[in-house]
């Protein structure tokens, strides 16, 4: 089985809004909520962990009431959070898969993670990364923080629990719901205005 590991402990400073990323509401919920509720949704998953960091402590206050397992990190940078936490939860077991997503994906659903995690089955590299092709973007009028040759990353990743540089796999997947993160409160309109134009409902 797979531990799932929800990002939420960085700034989100280009929001420009006070409010803490992981819980601006997307339809009346917390953008983490709908993370969880589809890691929740897949039999795949054997518990999940929501790092936070001083960075967002009313996220860690939510997953705390919320029941949710959470894990508190420096709050040093996406990479740095997650080595920290593996270092410390997962030091005498190195091939442990762990899936890791951020708390941005709003759209994310069980039948996606279900798909990555079997495609990942059939890869023989220890990490995958999944990726939208560009023109996805491009389409949508969406604006991706990070492009790699013709593709962009998702923020939805697998690796093993050792904290060493793995050889990965790239699997790509015309997914909107994977191409929408919210970055920006830009990002936001953008998202009303996809889901209208194809009939996505949160």
């Amino acid at each position: 089985m797979v531990t799932a590991i929800v990002m939420a402990g960085g700034k989100g400073t280009r929001m420009g809004v006070k409010k803490e990323k992981p819980l601006i509401e997307v339809g009346g919920i917390p953008m983490i909520q709908h993370v969880i509720n589809a890691l929740l949704a897949s039999k795949r998953i054997s518990d999940i962990i929501i790092l936070t960091s001083p960075n967002t402590p009313k996220t860690f206050k939510f997953a705390c009431i919320e029941g949710y397992s959470v894990f508190q990190t420096p709050g040093n940078g996406y990479i740095e959070d997650l080595q920290y936490y593996i270092s410390k939860c997962f030091p005498q077991n190195p091939n442990k898969i762990i899936l890791t997503i951020t708390a941005d994906l709003p759209l994310i659903t069980s039948e996606i993670i279900n798909h990555v995690l079997i495609e990942y089955a059939k890869s023989h590299k220890p990490a995958m990364c999944i990726a939208v092709p560009l023109e996805l973007f491009v389409k949508n009028g969406l604006k991706p923080s990070i492009v790699l040759g013709d593709v962009v990353p998702s923020g939805l990743n697998i690796l093993r629990s050792n904290n060493k540089q793995q050889d990965e796999e790239v699997l790509k997947l015309g997914k909107i719901e994977l191409a929408v993160n919210i970055n920006s409160c830009e990002d936001i309109v953008v998202l009303e205005d996809v889901l209208s134009n194809i009939g996505l409902k949160i």
